[in-house]
């Protein structure tokens, strides 16, 4: 018998963690659920649900 208890959420491995800015972003990924989940993020300059189009999401 044997179960499996996962603790950690499967939806993502990134947290808000005081970020704020596409240089401190190491992929789209991660910028994009910091802008849908963290407050004052400075990722999407031209608020077209992008960020960090110049670095990361293009």
């Amino acid at each position: 018998m044997s179960s499996t208890t996962n603790s950690q959420p499967t939806t993502s491995s990134f947290s808000c963690d005081g970020r704020q800015h596409c240089s401190q972003m190491t992929s789209c990924e991660e910028a994009t659920y910091f802008t849908q989940h963290c407050p004052n993020t400075k990722m999407d300059g031209n608020h077209d649900g992008i960020p960090c189009e110049q670095q990361w999401c293009n």
